[in-house]
This record gives structure tokens, sequence and C-alpha cells, in this order.
């Protein structure tokens, strides 16, 4: 579709607090809309920080009336949300999830599949993978360690899906793996990759940033300078793909 703007969105996070989170999530979100953004990809667990140690106290519903602002938001936009949450799961573990809030006032959610590290102390893996549309694309979600996998993105490829969308935690070196790879899944698979990494947060870890988004031959359409504040947009015109990175 002439005109498609998916965004990864380079924010900022508290430890553990959510309701300010949850402002700096509202305050990208009217950015992206401004610039015409049709999808907006939040990192991993965007809504705590990436803080595994807080996830059992701070699980939440969709349904949380807190999340109510970020809800309208999509509808008075028309945009699809992808925030980074701990989610309720009625296991004795959270699940390391997304929460996808639709223009039309639905959410669904998605629960990290592959967990990396000592997650798996403090998550219960997810078992099914989500897809959903928008103008003509068909987007994949992904969660960080999820894309250590390759059956991952190939298994949305095969199903249908042209743009792969990872909210990531990615300190420096991670990223030296991470980014070369998901690079690597675009000209493989011929999709568009959109990486959401943390900005500069107030926390346990040290983000590097550098969020970015690569075309489907694999390359770079635009990369964040470090850790700003900012959004990352993949521009799709006329068949073609173009970048840019806006500070917010």
């Amino acid at each position: 579709m002439s005109g498609f703007k998916i965004a990864a969105a380079q924010v900022a996070s508290i430890r553990g607090d959510v309701a300010r989170n949850i402002e700096t999530h509202a305050a990208a979100i009217m950015t992206a809309a401004v610039h015409g953004v049709s999808v907006l990809i939040f990192p991993e667990l965007s809504l705590i920080g990436y803080e595994p140690d807080l996830a059992a106290d701070l699980a939440i519903t969709p349904d949380d009336a807190r999340l109510n602002p970020l809800a309208a938001l999509a509808g008075r936009h028309q945009m699809s949300i992808v925030v980074g949450a701990s989610l309720r799961n009625g296991r004795a573990l959270p699940g390391l999830g997304a929460i996808l809030f639709n223009a039309d006032g639905t959410t669904r959610t998605y629960h990290k599949m592959h967990l990396g590290g000592r997650e798996p102390t403090y998550f219960a893996p997810g078992s099914a993978p989500l897809m959903f549309d928008m103008h003509g694309q068909t987007i994949g979600l992904a969660i960080c360690a999820d894309a250590s996998e390759q059956s991952h993105p190939q298994g949305y490829v095969m199903s249908g899906s042209s743009i792969y969308a990872a909210g990531v935690f990615l300190n420096a070196e991670w990223y030296r793996t991470d980014a070369p790879r998901l690079a690597a899944y675009a000209a493989a698979f011929q999709m568009v990759v959109v990486m959401a990494n943390h900005a500069t947060s107030v926390g346990t870890y040290t983000s590097v940033g550098r969020s970015a988004a690569w075309s489907p031959d694999g390359t770079l359409l635009a990369e964040a300078a470090g850790p700003e504040s900012c959004l990352v947009i993949a521009t799709r015109h006329r068949r073609k793909w173009s970048g840019e990175v806006v500070l917010c």
C-alpha cells in the first residue's frame, strides 16, 4: 500500500514505574500519529522496563484500566500499537509478552516463545505466534530472543507475513549478535524487519539503543544513532521502502 508506515518506538522506561511509562508511550504514539504511522512497535517489557525480577508483581492483563489511554489513542489515530508487558496467564510464572491494541478497540496478546538467559526463572514461554494485518501488510510479532531461532521468522514468512517486528532489549554486547542476525533474516526471507530497542532507561541494565529497520533485501533503511528517544520509521511507497529517524 502506498504510504504505509511502520515504526519502532525507541523510548525510555523507568524501572517498575508503569504509570510514568504509559505516559511516555502516549507521547510517542502522538508523535507517530503526526508522522502518519500505521503500526507502532515498542520495546520488550516497555511498560515495566527490562526488569525480570519485577515481572510477577507487575504482571497485567490487556483490560487493565491503566492501559485505557493507549487503547483510546489506537482508536483515535487508527493505529495498531504493540507494547511490551509482563502478562498474567493463569500459570505460576507470567508470560514475557506484548499487547496489541487494534484500531477497532480490540486487543490481542503474544507471549515470547523462546526465552533467553535467565528469563526461564521469571517467565513461562509462549507457544503460539501472532500475526495481524494493517493496510495490506501482514506483521509477525517477535520478542528479542525469539529471533535466535531461525524457525521463528521463517514460520511467519511461510504463513504470509511481509514484516517481522521485534521488540527487544539489547545492550552493546547483545546488539553485536542480534542486529546482524535480523538484517540477515530480512535478506533471506525477503521481508521488512523492524527492531525496537529501549532508549536510555532508568533501571538495572544499559540499553545501546540503535533501533533499526531493514528492507526486504537486507539493506538498512534507518537506524537510531544511539539510545536517544526517537521513532525509526519505515515507509512503503509505490512498492519501495525508505526509512527515517524522528526524535521524540
